[in-house]
């Protein structure tokens, strides 16, 4: 009974938390999600912007991670058409966008419209040069800068990690419930009963025999047979 008891307060308190990071993460959403959506839009927030047949140079870092971006022109082939070099002129290739860096990023407004084209992983610090040899406008984007400021942000992050935790903890919480409830079902009921033995007629008259009895079997105090009082009264 009482780790049943025990079991129900915990399930009311992990509830009780769960509702609350709902709570908050409802309630930093908008906040949060205006917040990414202007901080993933590329035309706000990029190292370098080049229009067909420009080229700049730029300081890149090992630990960075740079993605090469167009806008998604449809019914056109993808196409990088760019090209990067170090200070000695070596070309630096790249490699392919995976299904991960290849999703659209959004525009100030929420719509999709920019592709990535190349990713680039720089082995040394320096100053590279990066040409946009395509007829449309090339970004050169630092994903990781873009991440840090968005795990710096502190709507964001209250909006992630209520979700995080207040989701599987709620899920959880229900199924330790259901659980509970099942068990309680399945398990018969236990009854208390009370037994008390009722004398019969009969043991109630041999009670009180035994009684009399043993009262009569007592002897009082100066109790003498009634002829002894006679002689006593004489003087015997």
């Amino acid at each position: 009974m009482m780790s049943r008891l025990t079991g129900i307060s915990w399930m009311k308190r992990l509830s009780g938390i769960s509702l609350v990071l709902i709570i908050i993460f409802v309630a930093s959403y908008s906040h949060s999600l205006e917040t990414i959506v202007e901080k993933m839009d590329v035309d706000k927030n990029h190292l370098v912007k080049l229009e067909a047949g420009e080229q700049a140079t730029i300081e890149l870092s090992k630990i960075g991670y740079y993605m090469a971006i167009r806008y998604d022109v449809i019914g056109e082939e993808e196409k990088s058409e760019l090209k990067l070099t170090d200070s000695k002129g070596v070309e630096i290739e790249g490699r392919e966008p995976g299904i991960i860096e290849s999703y659209k990023r959004t525009d100030s407004n929420g719509n999709p419209v920019y592709l990535t084209v190349r990713v680039f992983e720089i082995n040394n610090n320096g100053d590279y040069n990066l040409i946009n040899q395509g007829n449309t406008t090339l970004w050169l984007v630092d994903v990781l800068e873009v991440q840090a400021s968005l795990y710096s942000d502190g709507w964001i992050m209250a909006s992630m990690i209520s979700f995080c935790l207040g989701l599987p903890l709620g899920l959880f919480t229900l199924i330790l419930g259901l659980i509970t409830w099942k068990r309680k079902k399945n398990s018969p009921e236990k009854k208390i009963v009370f037994q008390e033995n009722i004398m019969t007629t009969d043991e109630l008259f041999k009670k009180q025999n035994s009684a009399v009895e043993i009262e009569e079997n007592i002897p009082a105090p100066f109790v003498v047979p009634s002829d002894k009082w006679e002689n006593w009264d004489d003087g015997e």
